[in-house]
């Protein structure tokens, strides 16, 4: 028998599954799912560490390298050098990347605007208070 937890797990498993694949389909294959994960993290922070990105997806250093190479390669972001430190390298968004962020959250707001139409006015209200409450637990 299926839990309350396990079914409420699953489907907001599936539905952010389903919000991210559609984004990076309509995104044209510009952007992975990662990379585009990582563009939202370094946003977040505006100038991040290499190091801060290893402990925030848990992989190796060599595979933040790699996919920051291939950002870079695409103008997303640029390397800096920190101005405290010479010897720590930061990463920052450039303008493309900002503009890639800009039309993945427009294609967000789409695709979960096509979900909320299937559900009433009062179904919509009641789901994002009782998440916005479960978030507010949260913190």
């Amino acid at each position: 028998m299926t839990t309350l937890n396990s079914r409420f797990q699953s489907s907001i498993s599936q539905l952010s599954r389903v919000f991210g694949s559609e984004i990076i389909k309509q995104m044209d294959g510009q952007i992975t799912g990662t990379q585009l994960y990582m563009l939202y993290y370094i946003r977040e922070f505006k100038r991040c560490r290499l190091t801060e990105l290893v402990e925030r997806m848990e992989v190796k250093p060599s595979a933040v390298t790699v996919m920051i190479d291939r950002l870079e390669k695409s103008d997303f972001v640029k390397r800096v050098s920190d101005m405290n430190d010479r010897r720590v390298i930061l990463v920052e968004l450039t303008d493309t990347g900002h503009d890639i962020l800009r039309r993945a959250q427009a294609i967000r707001e789409d695709i979960v605007g096509s979900y909320m139409k299937k559900l009433s006015t009062e179904e919509a209200q009641l789901v994002t208070d009782i998440l916005e409450k479960m978030v507010r637990v949260e913190q």
